[in-house]
């Protein structure tokens, strides 16, 4: 690589998580990758990260010089039967992720929701994007699984506006929001109380919140749990990189190599540890084998699964 510009094609807009997570590994890949050659960042937000994906996947040169850096509910739009999600998630090369994300469902101070109990009870007003994004889909399916009481109200262009609406008093929480940045970007909402955690989005609790429920634990039979465990996957990976298929044995292996010495690069870390994000790091072949047994679940869960996030 040591004339060339490797790009990393990033599924969102600027400013967000993913763009901090996309622009912190390619720093850690200029500086692991044979030549040290510079990685530049190209967003290319909308549609939960489908066209980026489609772009590395199909249009993109083969070559080595374009990673895909995108959102984490990407590798399951084919799975969701997303007609516009033009790739083959078995085919591609993943070289990992920069974290798992857990995250929280949570009531501003002022609503009366103080545990997960209280949404079977009362309605909560939360703000959501659109449907197919985590602020939609993560309480759309617990009111379906659970029984819960979300009242979404969709239409947000992203997720600082829904900030500001409960911190306004337009809606009274958030269905779900990622853990890392609230006490790296919002820690005054905990030291002043501001907010209460109701549910915890994932697969397992994170080290932090251990006395915040997962939705698992709610659920009334074998089916839910395998709906909600396969909705919680989606959260794993939460800022998952790849390659396309067809890229050259060599230059693909070079690029996981790198990705593995970055996770494990002591300037990377302190970085990580900075934005919240150093809980869940893995590799890619963590991730081919996590994705393959979320593809072979009972067609049912699947189904459901896909009725929920497909909801409008």
């Amino acid at each position: 690589w040591s004339s060339d510009v490797c790009s990393s094609d990033l599924g969102t807009d600027a400013g967000g998580t993913y763009d901090q997570s996309a622009r912190m590994m390619a720093r850690g890949l200029t500086r692991n990758l044979p030549g040290n050659p510079t990685v530049a960042v190209q967003n290319m937000g909308g549609a939960n990260g489908i066209p980026a994906t489609n772009h590395v996947y199909n249009v993109a040169p083969k070559d080595g010089t374009y990673i895909g850096a995108i959102t984490r509910l990407a590798p399951y739009e084919p799975l969701m039967g997303n007609p516009n999600a033009r790739y083959d998630v078995t085919k591609m090369r993943w070289l990992g992720t920069t974290a798992s994300e857990v995250g929280v469902s949570m009531a501003w101070h002022t609503a009366p929701h103080r545990r997960a109990e209280d949404l079977f009870t009362h309605e909560l007003v939360i703000g959501a994007t659109v449907p197919g994004g985590d602020t939609y889909v993560y309480p759309y399916a617990l009111n379906k699984i659970l029984g819960t009481k979300y009242k979404i109200i969709a239409g947000y262009p992203a997720q600082d506006p829904i900030g500001l609406a409960m911190e306004r008093g337009e809606v009274q929480g958030s269905g779900s929001w990622s853990w890392s940045s609230i006490p790296h970007g919002r820690a005054h909402w905990l030291t002043e109380k501001k907010i209460h955690l109701l549910f915890q989005l994932g697969l397992e609790k994170h080290p932090e919140l251990p006395d915040v429920p997962l939705p698992t634990e709610f659920a009334r039979t074998e089916e839910d749990r395998e709906i909600l465990r396969l909705l919680m996957g989606m959260k794993k990976f939460g800022y998952p990189f790849f390659i396309a298929p067809g890229v050259p044995q060599e230059r693909a292996d070079a690029l996981a190599k790198a990705f593995r010495d970055t996770l494990s690069d002591p300037e990377f870390l302190r970085e990580a540890r900075t934005q919240g994000r150093p809980h869940g790091m893995a590799d890619g072949v963590e991730m081919t084998e996590f994705l393959a047994k979320s593809y072979a679940l009972p067609k049912a869960a699947v189904d459901k699964a896909r009725e929920l996030v497909n909801a409008k």
